[in-house]
């Protein structure tokens, strides 16, 4: 017997501030893989090492908090029997439930109905004034890219009116390590929670399929990960760089900010969507994504190559981070050499930022290894 169900929907951080503040040290609270312990030794008694005197009666615990990682460690029939396995050796006064695949929700659903309490994290609505932070960050965050910044805050500004349930879906393209990833970093700050990143230049196999589309309830998914996320902005790098037959599960997605795959069925109504990518052209993006994907993007913005100066402020700037988190003796060393002024003078040279962040990295690193370590 159970006498109440809450199912939360969302990150971890706040599910476990949830079974926090809804618990107490005085309660018994069990975690869900005790009691599936205690399931499967009703199966298999004589394996269990569970005594036979917790068999022969119903255990009464205060809590049980299931959480979205304990589902892997299941077999699947106890998904589908979910609330006659919860219920078989305990009594439970609150079941704490973290984003369910299906086969939970619907079996909790068939013996509770009205009576399941539905939690979630709650993603901060976007204000004007909320709008006007993400510009003033995104503007000291990034170098240059004016003319992106401002096409980000319009493609975003559509939210604010929420006339529809869709989310936003912009298109960040360009060359590599002019800002791109950069940008999605700080708006998801802005927005609060961490960014949720999808990689898809490493989507080229079966796996990469089954986590699209999801298979196995065992197995990690894009929708698993989309429910879980902290930030209501999501990125996409390297969208192109996936196999086109991919693109299908995104249609519904971005018309309708609704996600479904075999284990889960994800809201993401007023998230915004950042896809990046390494063309030079909408054209060339319309031609590689097909009409279809294409139409679905609520705005393409180009960035562009950065000039020599900010070449050289980046330069600058990475150079004091790095040099803020050394000893003093260490910081003395490095500012007698002429690193800084080296990669002040050739950083034209560099066209990836991310490039020439590490290669300055390097130079100091080995510096400090030559001199504290090897010499």
């Amino acid at each position: 017997m159970t006498d109440r169900i809450v199912i939360f929907y969302g990150s971890k951080k706040d599910f476990e501030e949830l079974v926090a503040t809804e618990t107490s040290k005085e309660q018994v609270t069990i975690p869900f893989m005790e009691l599936i312990q205690h399931y499967n030794a009703r199966l298999r008694p004589n394996e269990s090492g569970v005594r036979e005197s917790a068999l022969s009666r119903n255990i009464d615990v205060d809590n049980c908090v299931v959480r979205a990682d304990d589902y892997g460690s299941v077999l699947e029939h106890v998904l589908s029997n979910f609330v006659n396995v919860v219920t078989l050796n305990h009594d439970i006064g609150t079941l704490f439930v973290h984003n369910p695949p299906r086969k939970v929700r619907d079996s909790l659903r068939s013996a509770y109905g009205d009576d399941i309490e539905y939690l979630g994290t709650q993603y901060p609505d976007l204000s004007r004034e909320k709008l006007k932070e993400v510009y003033s960050n995104i503007e000291k965050d990034i170098l240059g890219q004016s003319n992106c910044k401002k096409q980000i805050i319009s493609g975003m500004y559509r939210l604010i009116a929420k006339a529809n349930n869709k989310p936003v879906v912009l298109m960040l393209y360009g060359p590599s390590g002019v800002g791109k990833t950069e940008s999605a970093k700080s708006i998801s700050k802005t927005m609060g929670g961490e960014l949720l990143r999808i990689q898809f230049s490493m989507m080229q196999t079966t796996e990469a399929y089954n986590y699209v589309f999801g298979a196995e309830h065992s197995k990690g998914s894009f929708a698993r990960d989309m429910m879980a996320r902290e930030s209501n902005v999501i990125l996409i790098d390297e969208f192109d760089k996936v196999n086109p037959a991919f693109y299908n599960a995104f249609y519904e997605l971005f018309d309708e900010g609704r996600y479904v795959d075999t284990n889960y069925d994800v809201n993401l109504g007023q998230a915004i969507f950042l896809l990046t990518c390494n063309f030079g052209s909408e054209e060339e993006i319309k031609k590689i994504l097909g009409p279809a994907m294409f139409s679905r993007i609520g705005c393409c913005i180009a960035y562009e190559e950065l000039s020599t100066e900010q070449k050289q402020t980046i330069v600058h700037n990475w150079y004091e981070s790095i040099l803020s988190v050394l000893k003093a003796d260490e910081k003395e060393e490095i500012e007698k050499t002429d690193i800084l002024d080296w990669f002040i003078k050739n950083a034209e040279r560099y066209d990836n930022i991310r490039i020439l962040k590490t290669k300055l990295e390097n130079a100091i690193f080995d510096r400090l290894s030559e001199v504290f370590i090897i010499s």
